[in-house]
């Protein structure tokens, strides 16, 4: 066995100081380092389910944002119509009346692009 090997073997982390326990024979030592990598193991496999629930969450929670931007984009056009329905009907009305007013410009719009719905997992 080569020195490097060696020296990896008996390195200065936890894995030096669980391979020192070992070697002292106390077989109820053994027995609490089994226990332990058993415990991390269960405690890293319950890791990834917990990494990929957060993220369903996080994608549930996306969806709802894109509904309610969606939303408040559609009734802000929804009112603009209503005031530009208004501002003409004012307009006609001034017209017919032989009032001098400013010409009606229509308000300015958001237009959102036509979006596929966001993929719900």
């Amino acid at each position: 066995m080569s020195n490097a090997t060696k020296q990896n073997n008996s390195g200065n982390g936890v894995g030096g100081i669980l391979l020192t326990l070992a070697k002292s024979g106390d077989k109820w030592v053994q027995l609490l380092i089994i226990g332990g990598i058993i415990l991390n193991t269960i405690m890293t496999k319950q890791n990834g389910n917990g990494i990929s629930n957060n993220t369903r969450e996080l994608d549930i929670l996306r969806y709802n944002v894109a509904r309610q931007v969606r939303s408040v984009y559609d009734n802000q056009n929804f009112l603009f119509d209503f005031v530009d329905e208004v501002r003409a009907s004012q307009d006609k009305i001034q017209t017919k009346l032989d009032i001098p007013h400013a010409s009606v410009t229509p308000f300015p719009r958001q237009h959102l692009p036509e979006f596929q719905p966001y993929p719900y997992p």
